[in-house]
């Protein structure tokens, strides 16, 4: 067993004054609080504390132990407070998709680098799922409804699409009354979402229908320039049209209809050997960034 651990443990165990208050403040079994001192009796080969059905108490020899267990707790505080120091700073490496970085993320990196100014970023534009640990990332901002196995995603914020079209595009087909009709039409889609888009109605009920994907890419910024020049119909994040529906430059299509959010989650691959500043962007990204996308929202 865990040595540390269960100097620890006994430690709580006399500040508590018993074995069931020192559990629940450690978050561990009753069981398991009385195996780690029974670890470290037999350890030292001596008896800690005195057992009956009312109390316990330290044993003479547990009242010389606990000050050099309380000593070794004190040690290791500072210790750790030493290396906490050593990782706020380092590389934090970054796989995040252009419309993304240019909707908040970089207005967060460039906060969070004011708070820790010896941290450095290595950050990947892509719109591609890429493998994160044979690319080395630490953190992925990722717009997904299903993650790999393996992945940690933590949600930050729904994102809202809008299904649009230019103008120019418009004025050369018949109106548009039905999701179905779009077999018939040329549709700008994203690789996730290929041949079929999912329509909401005004009952909130959704429903899957198949488009003809005359454009197709992986990066969204491509995909909103083609819709633009007027190419076709595409669903885009709201944030990314919101200026051209502002001036006219796109219109929205089918406006009884709504797209599901998407959830923006962050992505990594354990929580168990994240670096220190890693968990403090994770956490520093979770608070801010939804503040600078409810901003976007509001303006829609």
């Amino acid at each position: 067993m865990d040595t540390l651990k269960a100097i620890q443990v006994f430690v709580t165990i006399h500040q508590y004054g018993s074995f069931t208050k020192a559990a629940d403040h450690l978050n561990y079994s009753r069981a398991m609080v009385s195996r780690y001192l029974e670890h470290l009796e037999e350890k030292f080969s001596t008896r800690l504390f005195q057992r009956n059905t009312r109390k316990i108490s330290l044993t003479p020899a547990g009242e010389q132990a606990l000050l050099y267990c309380e000593n070794i707790l004190q040690q290791e505080k500072l210790l750790y407070g030493l290396a906490a120091h050593e990782q706020h700073q380092g590389v934090i490496r970054i796989s995040c998709s252009s419309f993304l970085f240019q909707m908040g993320v970089d207005k967060c990196i460039a906060q969070f680098r004011q708070l820790f100014p010896k941290v450095e970023f290595d950050i990947q534009l892509s719109e591609s799922t890429i493998d994160l640990i044979e690319d080395r990332v630490d953190i992925a901002f990722r717009i997904a409804q299903n993650i790999a196995d393996g992945l940690i995603a933590r949600p930050v914020y729904p994102i809202p699409s809008s299904f649009c079209a230019s103008p120019i595009y418009l004025n050369k087909i018949d109106t548009l009354t039905h999701p179905s009709q779009l077999i018939q039409h040329d549709c700008i889609v994203h690789y996730a979402q290929l041949s079929t888009w999912t329509f909401i109605n005004r009952e909130q009920q959704p429903q899957n229908y198949t488009v003809k994907s005359t454009f197709k890419s992986n990066d969204v910024l491509a995909l909103h320039k083609i819709c633009v020049e007027g190419c076709g119909i595409a669903m885009l994040p709201t944030y990314v049209v919101l200026n051209d529906l502002k001036h006219g430059n796109l219109n929205i299509v089918l406006p009884e209809y709504t797209a599901p959010d998407i959830m923006l989650s962050l992505v990594y691959t354990s929580r168990h050997h994240l670096p220190l500043i890693s968990q403090k962007f994770i956490a520093f990204i979770q608070e801010n960034l939804p503040i600078l996308l409810k901003k976007h929202e509001d303006c829609i």
